[in-house]
């Protein structure tokens, strides 16, 4: 028996016992940190692929109210940017009711804008996203 500075007696290889136990726990440690590093990596990436397709989703319901008061007739069009391409349609003749559907890195999003004529003058009802 040889005894350690703490004069516990240790027999010949649970030294190196003790160790493999402390390495394997530390290895499993690491793991579980990188896979919680990947995991919030890819979450963060999806929230700003979202964010791209809802800012483009939005500049074509602007496309659509700035040719709505140049032609009140426009019934739609495609807007086409470095990020991705917004589908653009307008229905109604009172009451507009435009759709900008946005799709950014296979992710989709969709703005719905009522706006109508008063006195001339094209407003906004309402404007939200939709499914």
């Amino acid at each position: 028996n040889v005894f350690n500075s703490g004069g516990i007696a240790m027999r010949r290889g649970q030294t190196l016992v003790v160790l493999l136990v402390f390495v394997a726990m530390a290895m499993a440690v690491v793991t579980a940190a990188v896979a919680v590093v990947i995991s919030n990596t890819q979450s963060g990436s999806r929230y700003e692929v979202g964010q791209t397709a809802l800012g483009l989703a939005e500049s074509g319901a602007e496309e659509a109210m700035l040719l709505l008061l140049r032609d009140p007739a426009f019934a739609g069009s495609t807007l086409t940017t470095v990020d991705g391409t917004a589908t653009i349609s307008v229905s109604g003749s009172d009451s507009k009711q435009i759709v900008s559907s946005a799709v950014v890195g296979g992710t989709t999003r969709k703005i719905q804008v009522v706006a109508g004529y008063t006195a001339g003058v094209l407003t906004i009802q309402t404007w939200r996203e939709i499914e």
